[in-house]
């Protein structure tokens, strides 16, 4: 329950308002409003007086009386012509806004209102909207009577209780009522029994649309601006029920009966209570304030005896004009009866001057916790949740919370990439530490042993290298020759290739172009060349010479290739093959060696000896090469290393292996690569080592290969020993 309630009771053309505020058990009107009453019902004529129509017409009594039929009282439902007035029930309801009218937006009169709250220091009441009869349609429900309970039930502050469930109460409504119904803007009031034992409930269906739908529907449309706190709409049928029930405060099962009259200026609403309970309501449209007070008492005389009311112990009586006359007529009319005004009894009503302001401070009275009414109204609200804004409301609409919310996700959205970035960066830390620790460990000793083996061979590859490129200088004369004339060509410049043709193995034929003619014999007198022809074009104003020019090409060979060629041709016509000495060189034939071999060695740098010459004898020959053979020692490598305790630890292993037999094992450091050598054995002659090969061929590895040592590398002292294969143990500070 809420402090202050801001009642509204909307009809047809008009709003109608009151705040109520209720402090110290007290509840009072703070200030009423009303907007739209005066323009609805012409209060804007140029004229006020009828005397001011016109100055010939006389002015006419007001006791003149109208009236059709033979009922003197004008309150019968005969009516002359009715026929043409049928459908004077929906003429009330354009007014209202039906579902083929466009309904009332009272928007602007809503936010005047709310504004006028704001200044009094009421900022967003909570609202209470009460709808006349005329938007409400009631259907009256009958339940067969329960076999069981032969007995009604018991009533209470609020009268009788529903006789079925909600569900099963709309169910029936489904059935019994043509036009459309939503559940949730459906409010039942129970009634009491037919004669026959039907039970009654009263069915209160708010129509669809609608002023305060339509008003609230575009308050929630403007997105920028917050719809009003609007808890409750209710009908007049159970707002007055209520308000009566809270004034004449019946016990319950009390016998007595109370009619309730409401007059106003668009309809007029009659309500037969017996006890707390509604025993009839009807709404009569053709009955206004407008019509005398005789009028308005004979026709609720008639509905009394229709519904069989009888004596009636209360008479309770709200009307917006001639209140005080009509109040004498009906007591007249109902001697016997207490009469009640009931704007008399609500906060404030003394000062109220409008039927309109009742149901105003009804609805609000619904908001207020007040005992003296809150116990005694029934629990009906015809507003759809859609319409029922959240208890947490925001100073602003939904677009900026709505803003909020994404700008808090992509916040927390950056957030969380951050911190996922933030771990993978210390991860990469951790990992970069770990190798740096790593690569602090390493041995740095180590390290430079490695990179100077892999210097020295760089330096062993550079140098082999050299020396095949000295070995094939001659033998790429094409690309050689080519490679001559397009140098000669661009440091000349304004010459051009079109066709290059050999002609035989030492000349080739050049077709070209030139921008000048003297090019081109300066390119015949560097290349030694001959010019075939030459011929003059002119393309584009720019003189051209095509020229057939022929080159010849360098076939000289190095001595290298010279010698080597030599000692092949004499190794030929001896019928032996030559043996390289590496891991990789072929063991020879013996069915085709008829004597020990020899391999010649050739620098670049240093010239190659002379070639014997060929008319030498066979034992010359023969001679000659066992004077070779006596200058080397052959031995065969089991090991190629580059630290010297890795070779000993080798050698020792061999020593042990070959139990200190015929075939020495030592270690000779080479200071080309920087490489220490295991090598078993001193033999002169290749044949020897290739023997001893292939007999320890199951205990050496596989990977051992013959090395030759020069003549000035060995030992002069133990070469005559190694001719009978037994040889001293060598120095071991000699190099290989």
């Amino acid at each position: 329950m809420s402090a202050h309630a801001l009642g509204i009771m909307v009809s047809a053309d008009a709003l109608h308002a009151v705040l109520l505020e209720h402090a110290d058990e007290e509840t009072s009107v703070q200030f009423r409003w009303s907007s739209g009453s005066s323009d609805a019902r012409g209060g804007d004529l140029p004229f006020e007086e009828p005397g001011d129509m016109t100055p010939d017409v006389e002015e006419e009594s007001d006791d003149v009386t109208i009236q059709f039929g033979d009922d003197g009282g004008g309150g019968s439902d005969d009516m002359f012509m009715g026929s043409e007035f049928d459908d004077i029930d929906g003429g009330s309801e354009a007014l209202g806004g039906d579902e083929g009218g466009e309904a009332w937006n009272f928007q602007v009169e809503l936010d005047n209102l709310l504004d006028e709250c704001a200044e009094r220091g009421y900022e967003d009441p909570e609202i209470a909207f009460c709808s006349s009869t005329s938007q409400i349609d009631d259907v009256e429900l009958r339940l067969p009577p329960d076999e069981t309970d032969a007995e009604e039930a018991e009533e209470t502050e609020h009268g009788l209780p529903l006789p079925a469930s909600r569900s099963t109460l709309l169910d029936m409504l489904e059935e019994q009522y043509e036009g459309e119904a939503d559940g949730e803007r459906v409010g039942f009031v129970p009634m009491h029994r037919t004669g026959d034992g039907y039970q009654r409930v009263l069915a209160l269906i708010a129509r669809p649309g609608g002023p305060v739908l339509s008003t609230l529907d575009s308050m929630q449309d403007q997105t920028l601006s917050r719809a009003p706190q609007t808890r409750l709409l209710d009908a007049e049928v159970s707002l007055y029920l209520g308000l009566a029930r809270s004034v004449l405060q019946l016990p319950p099962g009390t016998p007595e009966k109370t009619i309730f009259v409401r007059s106003g200026t668009d309809d007029t609403l009659v309500l037969f209570i017996e006890g707390n309970t509604l025993r009839q309501s009807e709404h009569l449209p053709e009955l206004t304030a407008e019509d005398s007070a005789e009028t308005i008492c004979s026709r609720v005389l008639l509905l009394q005896d229709e519904y069989g009311m009888g004596q009636v112990q209360h008479l309770m009586l709200v009307a917006e004009e001639d209140e005080e006359v009509l109040a004498s007529a009906f007591k007249s009319y109902f001697s016997t009866a207490e009469l009640h005004v009931l704007r008399s009894h609500l906060p404030g009503g003394d000062d109220t001057d409008a039927e309109a302001y009742v149901g105003a401070i009804g609805a609000a009275l619904r908001l207020l916790d007040d005992a003296a009414f809150a116990p005694h109204f029934q629990p009906v609200n015809l507003l759809a949740k859609e319409y029922v804004p959240s208890r947490l409301r925001l100073p602003v609409g939904w677009p900026v919370p709505a803003m909020l919310t994404l700008l808090a996700i992509a916040t927390l959205g950056f957030v969380w990439l951050y911190f996922v970035n933030a771990s993978t960066i210390s991860e990469k830390r951790t990992a970069l530490r770990a190798l740096e620790q790593k690569v602090n460990q390493v041995d740095q000793e180590a390290l430079q042993r490695r990179i100077d083996s892999m210097k020295a061979m760089t330096t062993e590859y550079a140098a082999a290298n050299k020396t095949i490129g000295g070995l094939l200088q001659g033998s790429n004369k094409w690309s050689s020759g080519l490679a001559t004339v397009t140098g000669q060509m661009n440091d000349l410049r304004g010459l051009t290739i079109n066709q290059w043709s050999p002609q035989s193995g030492t000349e080739v034929t050049i077709l070209g172009r030139s921008n000048d003619r003297s090019k081109v014999v300066e390119l015949a007198q560097r290349l030694d060349g001959r010019i075939l022809g030459l011929t003059f074009t002119e393309t584009r104003d720019v003189s051209l010479y095509d020229f057939e020019l022929t080159v010849p090409l360098d076939t000289t060979k190095p001595e290298a290739i010279e010698y080597w060629r030599e000692q092949r041709g004499e190794q030929l016509a001896a019928g032996t093959e030559a043996v390289d000495a590496g891991p990789d060189a072929p063991a020879p034939d013996s069915s085709t060696t008829t004597g020990p071999s020899t391999t010649a060695q050739a620098s670049p740098g240093t010239g190659a000896p002379a070639a014997p010459p060929e008319a030498e004898s066979t034992g010359d020959a023969q001679a000659r090469r066992d004077t070779l053979d006596a200058s080397s020692v052959w031995t065969v490598v089991v090991a190629s290393v580059l630290e010297s305790a890795a070779a000993e630890e080798t050698a020792r292993r061999f020593r042990e292996r070959l139990d200190g037999g015929s075939h020495p094992v030592q270690v000779r450091h080479s200071p080309e690569n920087g490489r220490y050598r295991v090598g078993i054995g001193r033999f002169v002659s290749v044949q020897n080592a290739l023997a001893m090969l292939q007999d320890m061929s199951g205990t050496l590895p596989e990977g051992a290969w013959l090395l030759k040592m020069t003549g000035e590398d060995a030992d002069p002292a133990s070469t005559g020993a190694a001719a009978s294969t037994s040889s001293d143990q060598p120095d071991a500070e000699r190099s290989v």
